[in-house]
């Protein structure tokens, strides 16, 4: 057997065990695998490498290798376009930070997106999102200036966006567009998201629109694969 076959052999062994331990359990050491299969401490670390390509556990340098627990990121035309909402859905604590918001021209496809004439400015909203305490999203959301004055004031670290804009500017906020893809983030995004760790990310690009108005924000928004399972639902329309 090559050492390949071994540590892919170690792995399939050691994911059927997962199944019966608890999310964020600690999971054996690379010195106690290497001894309980009798390989080598770089077999044993391979196989935990594996494990992780496999998104069923967590490295944490210095400290050790725990069984992980992805979120279901339900997509859906009945589910509100809201982060926060989204995550405590699937039962998870959700978590935002708010990195910027300040007044810019809107660049020619921000334009596109929201219907906005050329030289309109706009709110550009920066935030990092995590999930029971673990980073787990980027966002840049584009919104247009004019209707939605001192934005700025309303928003702030655990404050849902599209909350403020129910309540504060009475606009209830709905789905129109939603694409997904996987892109590398630039260095600044990943420096968020995964200390600097430039491997691919779902992308998702949205669009979301007041009901039966204009569209009101265009986003941007990163997110790791290893701690959301983004899942698109379509229903039948009962009509």
């Amino acid at each position: 057997m090559t050492s390949t076959q071994r540590y892919l052999e170690m792995a399939d062994v050691l994911e059927a065990e997962l199944l019966h331990v608890p999310v964020g359990a600690q999971v054996p050491s690379e010195h106690v695998l290497a001894d309980r299969f009798r390989v080598s401490r770089p077999a044993a670390r391979a196989a935990l490498q594996e494990l992780e390509r496999r998104l069923l556990v967590r490295r944490v340098q210095g400290v050790g290798t725990f069984r992980r627990g992805r979120v279901e990121y339900v997509v859906s035309a009945s589910v509100p376009p809201s982060f926060s909402d989204t995550v405590r859905m699937a039962g998870a604590e959700p978590g935002s930070r708010l990195l910027s918001c300040g007044v810019r021209r809107a660049v020619e496809q921000e334009r596109a997106r929201l219907c906005l004439p050329t030289g309109a400015a706009v709110w550009s909203v920066e935030r990092v999102f995590s999930v029971n305490g673990e980073v787990a999203a980027y966002a840049t959301s584009v919104l247009p200036r004019k209707p939605l004055l001192n934005l700025d004031r309303e928003l702030g670290d655990e404050v849902s966006l599209h909350r403020v804009l129910r309540r504060r500017y009475g606009l209830t906020v709905t789905r129109s567009r939603y694409r997904i893809s996987l892109d590398v983030p630039p260095p600044g995004i990943a420096d968020h998201l995964t200390g600097g760790n430039r491997s691919a990310l779902w992308l998702a690009e949205s669009v979301n629109r007041t009901a039966g108005g204009p569209p009101v924000e265009y986003a941007r928004t990163y997110l790791r694969p290893d701690v959301l399972d983004v899942a698109f639902e379509i229903a039948e329309d009962p009509s």
